[in-house]
């Protein structure tokens, strides 16, 4: 149950969307084996549980979010008995953040009545201080039952990131009443820009005004889903109509193929004057590319005092900002190498320039316009 200061407690669905491929981690991260399963996590657990795990103790629910795909090797995943009870939402087609936070707080609501609140993660994010990051989420969860509202959290970047998207802070709300506050300040949240140009995300880190947008949210079910009716109700109607088929799994794929292809920001987050935002004083990487894994690694002080980042059977001699990742059970040594990414998967190896990690996803693309399927 979400704890409410001054109120009684109200049910909490955990939301956790765990169904892409991570095909900027290729060859590490595969069809059968995507980035949320790969053990990247705090203690090397899997970035899936770990999002699972993180409000667990808090919630009356947990809803994952994925492709049927996946749904076999998600349940063996979380076959944890301190987790909460377990339903599996099985998208026939990926179709965004939106399509699937909305079809989230509509089976919330169903399972645990009108006032169920709604906590998202992403099963591909590190946040490595986990009861830190266990008390932002409620933090934020009550806000936004206090203020009715929609929440997304931010985190203040440390760099001007390209690959991340933004939340612009606005005025702070107010105090709902003594003693009746929760442990985060909260604020209006005004707009959103998604992957800046570098020109303009070293504007936007520069503002002290605009925060990374971690893609965790929280937001009453019912609120969600009213404001969905409003500003997009040809999207409301066709997800009525698709979860109204489910029974039948052919018309069901149809129905959910008919959904637009929409992230929840452009969907209902920009549309909405509901928005709302918090700081959160934590870590946080959504593990995009190779370039994120090595940032990450460096944080975490696993790095060397040159900068380099190795992981497995691996050593970088006379060389600065390395990531080598050597997972088949062989030795890999870069030696006098700066800034390059090496991972050696065993099937097949990736050696690119630490700034060009982003594109290894085209990598993807070419493998299988290739036929070269058996690679993916």
């Amino acid at each position: 149950m979400l704890p409410l200061p001054g109120l009684p407690a109200r049910p909490l669905a955990q939301v956790v969307l765990a169904g892409g491929s991570g095909t900027r981690l290729w060859p590490l991260s595969r069809t059968r084996t995507p980035k949320h399963l790969l053990p990247l996590g705090p203690g090397g657990r899997s970035l899936l549980r770990e999002a699972a795990l993180r409000t667990a103790p808090a919630a009356d629910l947990l809803l994952v979010v994925t492709t049927a795909d996946q749904v076999e090797a998600v349940v063996a995943e979380l076959a944890e008995d301190d987790l909460p009870e377990r339903v599996m939402l099985a998208e026939p087609v990926a179709r965004g953040t939106g399509p699937a936070l909305a079809w989230a707080a509509h089976e919330a609501i169903q399972r645990l009545g009108g006032d169920a609140v709604v906590l998202s993660a992403h099963a591909d994010h590190l946040i490595p201080e986990v009861e830190l990051a266990r008390r932002v989420q409620i933090a934020a969860a009550q806000w936004a039952v206090l203020a009715d509202g929609l929440l997304a959290i931010g985190v203040a970047p440390s760099h001007p990131a390209t690959g991340f998207g933004y939340i612009e802070v606005g005025p702070a709300l107010p105090a709902p009443g003594p003693g009746a506050a929760p442990a985060l300040d909260a604020h209006r949240g005004l707009r959103f820009v998604e992957k800046p140009t570098a020109e303009a995300a070293l504007r936007l880190t520069a503002s002290g005004t605009w925060q990374w947008n971690t893609g965790l949210f929280a937001w009453p079910a019912g609120r969600f889903v009213s404001e969905l009716e409003r500003v997009a109700p040809e999207v409301s109607a066709r997800l009525a109509a698709a979860r109204a088929s489910r029974a039948d799994p052919a018309a069901f794929a149809a129905a959910y193929a008919d959904l637009p292809r929409v992230a929840v920001e452009p969907l209902v987050l920009e549309r909405t004057d509901r928005l709302l935002t918090l700081t959160a004083p934590m870590r946080w990487n959504d593990l995009g590319s190779y370039a994120d894994l090595h940032a990450a690694g460096r944080s975490a002080d696993e790095g060397d005092a040159l900068g380099n980042v190795a992981r497995g059977d691996a050593m970088v001699v006379d060389g600065r900002g390395c990531y080598v990742d050597a997972r088949a059970g062989r030795l890999v040594v870069a030696l006098g190498c700066d800034d390059l990414v090496i991972v050696d998967a065993g099937d097949a190896v990736l050696v690119c320039p630490r700034d060009r990690a982003q594109g290894v996803g085209s990598v993807v693309e070419r493998l299988r316009a290739g036929g070269r399927e058996a690679l993916l």
